[in-house]
């Protein structure tokens, strides 16, 4: 049995005042397991304020977690704030590290990083729990591929930080009292659980039925579209000028054909790279099609209402964490909260935790549960 407790603070100013709310609300020392692990996920500031630091101190068991722009849990949401979601279990083993630097490569950090993980279980894990950082030169696919070749294929789901200033440097991975902008943390779990995982993403009518296709990229650069530098394309469809792409781009939706079997992956553009060219949170093949697609506010909270609804269908969760792409908060115009309110409204007896995210990992709807990257969508994972 797994049995899990949210808590939340808005005190960033006084650190062990922040740190008494939580220890109030999660009750540690009544309510752990022989196997306890939290995921926290914060304004930036309570990371930096040593907040999460002196909570981890005051716990007693690891957590990990990320940053973000807007926070929900059962005990309240908002944007300048803090919450945490304590996961016990008596029948199911929980184990969290993280890795070293990434500044050089994922292959040889994840391989530490995995096998100090998995020291802790006796048999095939069930689920990764991802912390993931935000980090340029990295597309979220390659940490989704590169921690899929070492597991074996554990399921995986998780979120990249995120912040709200223009240049992310304020995202930053948690783990325990450890906070970098190039670390990755995860929480490996075994025993008794069954992971379920869901994700939605734009309504049909809103993706154009006009395509293009990607001629030239590296990676997560995308640098030539239908033949165009990139900056001139943008001008052609109107998202810039003179030069200068408009302020919306980060919010424009680039809805990708992997496969060229109508299976839609969408993809957001996070930045400019000094030559030119668009950094794009996955990667972005040459030969690709792609439509774009438009937010729209109704659709977004439309499809994170429909998740929870059926998420809410199973009578026999305890546990459930969300992840909404930050792309879909800016449908919402001055009501920023609209979302991380309407999961509040839901979700009421259910622990859970929801955060904004720089970018989504959650296994797709097959026979294999097949590890997958996101964007611009809300993701899920129930157990």
């Amino acid at each position: 049995m797994i049995k899990s407790y949210s808590a939340f603070t808005s005190e960033v100013d006084d650190v062990q005042l922040a740190v008494s709310e939580i220890i109030t609300q999660l009750e540690p020392e009544k309510n752990c397991l022989d196997s306890t692990v939290g995921i926290v996920t914060c304004y930036h500031e309570f990371a930096t304020e040593k907040i999460v630091a002196e909570l981890y101190k005051k716990l007693g068991f690891p957590i990990i977690g990320t940053t973000t722009t807007a926070i929900s849990t059962n005990s309240g949401f908002g944007q300048l704030d803090l919450s945490i979601l304590m996961i016990t279990s008596d029948d199911v083993v929980f184990t969290a590290v993280c890795s070293d630097s990434l500044d050089d490569g994922l292959d040889k950090p994840f391989e530490i990083m995995y096998k100090k993980a998995v020291q802790g279980h006796n048999e095939t894990p069930k689920l990764i729990i991802s912390a993931a950082p935000l980090m340029l030169k990295f597309a979220g696919d390659q940490y989704v591929e590169a921690l899929n070749k070492i597991s074996g294929g554990v399921p995986n789901f998780g979120t990249l930080a995120i912040d709200n200033t223009s240049d992310y440097r304020h995202s930053y991975v948690m783990f325990n009292d450890k906070i970098e902008r190039n670390i990755y943390a995860i929480i490996l779990a075994s025993g008794n659980i069954q992971p379920k995982f869901l994700y939605a993403s734009f309504s049909p009518e809103y993706i154009h039925t006009q395509s293009s296709v990607i001629t030239k990229s590296e990676g997560n650069l995308l640098q030539e579209v239908d033949g165009f530098p990139l900056i001139n394309y943008m001008e052609n469809i109107g998202l810039a000028e003179n030069g200068k792409v408009s302020d919306v781009l980060h919010s424009i939706p680039f809805i990708l054909d992997y496969t060229g079997e109508g299976i839609p992956v969408s993809r957001v553009l996070l930045s400019w790279s000094k030559e030119g060219y668009g950094v794009c949170g996955g990667l972005m093949p040459m030969g690709t099609k792609f439509s774009l697609g438009t937010w729209d506010k109704d659709d977004v909270l439309g499809t994170t209402i429909r998740t929870l609804e059926s998420i809410m269908e199973n009578e026999s969760l305890s546990t459930l964490i969300l992840h909404s792409c930050v792309a879909r908060s800016y449908s919402l115009g001055t009501e920023l909260l609209a979302e991380t309110e309407k999961v509040n409204e839901l979700l009421v007896d259910l622990p859970y935790i929801f955060s904004y995210a720089g970018g989504e990992i959650c296994p797709i709807n097959d026979s294999e549960n097949t590890n997958s990257f996101h964007n611009n969508t809300i993701i899920a994972c129930a157990f």
